[in-house]
């Protein structure tokens, strides 16, 4: 009776050992880089954010974050995306079991076209469920966003300065000018200095005079304000 009962008890412990499931153990994926394929963005141009895992990946879910006050989303390589406008969710599942892995994923964002001020910003990567080819490895989510700063800037085109007035400059007689200038693209300024050059024959003297917005004039050679040379 004794041995009837030990060979129950041995395949009791056989048939426990057959039926315990394959363990897999959490880790911390900490071979992740982002990259993106600008740094200054133009209105209307696209900039690709780049994640290379640093090894073979059967599984894994990523957030990108990004403005949408300033980017728009394009498009996806290396997962399904699912983009709510402030965040894009890219979902990656190896349904071959492990034959099929990625090392890498990327998403394209386009500048809005009519920026046209300079706008510092940021995309911002946090994941979960990642996971090796063969899902023996579930790895830690990463909850600490990583951050890349891009800055998206139009590009600024110089000033145009124009003196205008109508008929000839003749002798100790005062003449009416305009004095501007202008930018489709420039910087937008609170204060400037305009300097004036004056080139005029051996002897002779020039004054230039402007009115300040409290309509009082001013000699800008004369005060410092422009500069005048002669020949």
């Amino acid at each position: 009776m004794k041995k009837i009962i030990s060979i129950f008890a041995i395949i009791a412990i056989l048939s426990v050992l057959i039926f315990i499931p394959s363990s897999s153990y959490a880790a911390a994926l900490d071979t992740i880089s982002v990259d993106t394929s600008k740094t200054i963005v133009r209105p209307a141009e696209e900039v690709k954010v780049s994640l290379n895992f640093g090894q073979a990946l059967g599984a894994y879910t990523f957030d990108i974050a990004y403005d949408n006050n300033i980017f728009d989303y394009v498009s996806v390589e290396g997962g399904t995306a699912n983009d709510t406008k402030d965040k894009v969710r890219v979902t990656f599942y190896d349904s071959t079991g492990g034959s099929n892995p990625r090392n890498n994923m990327s998403v394209v964002f386009k500048a809005k076209a009519d920026i046209t001020t300079s706008n510092p910003t940021e995309f911002t990567v946090t994941a979960e469920g990642l996971a090796n080819p063969d899902a023996s490895v579930q790895f830690d989510d990463i909850t600490t966003p990583i951050v890349k700063n891009v800055t998206v800037e139009p590009e600024y085109v110089d000033y145009t300065i124009k003196l205008e007035y109508t008929g000839e400059l003749v002798k100790e007689q005062e003449k009416a000018m305009t004095l501007s200038y202008s930018s489709p693209m420039g910087r937008y300024y609170e204060h400037a200095r305009l300097i004036a050059e004056a080139t005029t024959p051996a002897g002779a003297t020039v004054q230039l005079f402007a009115n300040d917005q409290a309509n009082l004039e001013h000699d800008i050679i004369q005060s410092r304000m422009g500069r005048c040379t002669r020949n």
